[in-house]
C-alpha cells in the first residue's frame, strides 16, 4: 500500500511527459519557424516591436527544441538528467536562459509600444529599429550571465532521483526569490503598467484628434502617407497585448510551485508519497513554461489580419510552385523529329 502513490504518479508523469512535450514538439517548433519566417519578411521588420518578437520566437525555438526533446529521450532511455551532473546544469541553465529572454523580450517590446504613444519626442525615439537590435543583443548577453549560478549549485538528489538545488538554504531561498522577481513579478510588472499607459496616452490622443476639426492639406497628406505605418503598429500592439495577457495567465502554476519549494527545501525527512507528489507536480508545471512559446503563432494568426496576409502569400506562394513544376510538360522526341523532318523536305522542294 505505501508504494501505490509514487508508483501511480511516476506513470502518470511518464505519460504526462510522452504526450505533453510530443505535443509541443508538433504545434510549437512549426509554429515557431513560421513567425521566424514571418516577422523576417520587410514589411515586419521595419516595425521595432516585431524585432523583438521576432528575437524572442528565436530564444522560444531553442527553447522548445531541448527541453523537449530532453525529455523524451529519457522515456525510453536513461535519464541523463539524473545521471549525467553536467547534462542536468546544462540543460537547466539553458532553458532558464531561454525563458528569461523570451520574457524580457516581450516586456521590452511592451516598453517600445509604450514609447510610440507620448508626445514627448524624445521617449518616441526609442521605437526605432536600430535600438531595438541593440537592446536585444543586451537582453541576451544579460541572461547569459545572470542565471550562471545554476551550473555552479545544481546536483543530482539521489534520493528523489531529480536534478535541484544543493541543500544550501541561502542559494534555494535566492534562486527562488531571484526567479519569482526577475522571471514573474517584474516582466508581468512592466507588461501590465504599460499596457494601462499605452491605453491612456492612446485616449488622450484620440481627444487632441478630436479638437482638430479642421487640419490644413499638408496635415491631411502626413496623415494618409503614414496610415500604413500605423495601421502595422496597431497590428503589433494587438499581438503583444493578446501575448502578454496569455503569458501572466498560463505562469500562475509555475510562480506558485517555485514559492512552494523555497518554503519547503528545506524540510527533512520528507516522506515518498510527498517527493513523489513534489516530482509531479514539478513535471506539470514545468510544462507552463512551454505553453507559452508553443501557443505564439496560433495568437498572432487568431488576432493579426496583416500576419494572416503574410502567412497565406507564404503558403500561396510554395503551393504554387510546387504545382508549377508538376505541370512542366516535356515535348516528346518524336514531335521533335518530325517538324524537323518536314521543315526540310520543304527546303529541298523549294
Amino acid at each position: 500500500m505505501p508504494t501505490e502513490l509514487p508508483t501511480l504518479l511516476a506513470s502518470a508523469g511518464l505519460q504526462l511527459i510522452r504526450y505533453r512535450y510530443s505535443s509541443w514538439l508538433i504545434f510549437g517548433v512549426p509554429g515557431c519557424l513560421l513567425n521566424i519566417i514571418i516577422l523576417s519578411r520587410r514589411q515586419f521588420r521595419i516595425t521595432s516591436c516585431c524585432n523583438y518578437l521576432l528575437a524572442a520566437s528565436v530564444v522560444l525555438f531553442i527553447l522548445i527544441c531541448f527541453g523537449s526533446a530532453a525529455n523524451l529521450y529519457a522515456l525510453d532511455h536513461p535519464d541523463p538528467m539524473t545521471t549525467i551532473r553536467a547534462f542536468c546544469e546544462s540543460r537547466l541553465y539553458i532553458v532558464q536562459s531561454t525563458v528569461m529572454m523570451g520574457r524580457w523580450l516581450v516586456a521590452v517590446a511592451c516598453i517600445d509600444r509604450y514609447a510610440l504613444t507620448p508626445r514627448s519626442s524624445r521617449i518616441r525615439k526609442f521605437a526605432q529599429v536600430h535600438i531595438a537590435r541593440y537592446t536585444i543583443a543586451y537582453t541576451i548577453v544579460v541572461w547569459l550571465i545572470l542565471p550562471i549560478h545554476m551550473i555552479i549549485y545544481y546536483k543530482i538528489n539521489s534520493v528523489a532521483n531529480i536534478c535541484t538545488l544543493s541543500y544550501s538554504g541561502s542559494i534555494a531561498f535566492y534562486h527562488s526569490i531571484y526567479t519569482i522577481t526577475m522571471g514573474g513579478i517584474l516582466p508581468a510588472t512592466i507588461m501590465i503598467t504599460t499596457a494601462i499607459l499605452i491605453r491612456y496616452n492612446l485616449a488622450t490622443k484620440r481627444n487632441l484628434c478630436g479638437k482638430q476639426t479642421n487640419p490644413n492639406n499638408a496635415t491631411a497628406r502626413l496623415n494618409a502617407n503614414s496610415s500604413a505605418q500605423r495601421i502595422r503598429d496597431q497590428q503589433a500592439l494587438v499581438m503583444l497585448f493578446v501575448q502578454v495577457t496569455f503569458y501572466c495567465i498560463v505562469q500562475i502554476p509555475q510562480f506558485a510551485r517555485t514559492m512552494y519549494g523555497a518554503i519547503a527545501n528545506n524540510v527533512s525527512n520528507k516522506s515518498a508519497d510527498r517527493l513523489a507528489i513534489e516530482k509531479f507536480t514539478f513535471t506539470a508545471t514545468e510544462m507552463c513554461a512551454y505553453l507559452f512559446p508553443v501557443s505564439a503563432f496560433y495568437l498572432y494568426v487568431l488576432v493579426s489580419r496583416i500576419f494572416r496576409h503574410e502567412l497565406y502569400s507564404i503558403v500561396s506562394t510554395l503551393i504554387n510552385k510546387c504545382f508549377d513544376r508538376r505541370n512542366i510538360r516535356i515535348r516528346p522526341i518524336t514531335i521533335i523529329q518530325n517538324a524537323t523532318t518536314e521543315r526540310k523536305d520543304k527546303h529541298m522542294t523549294s
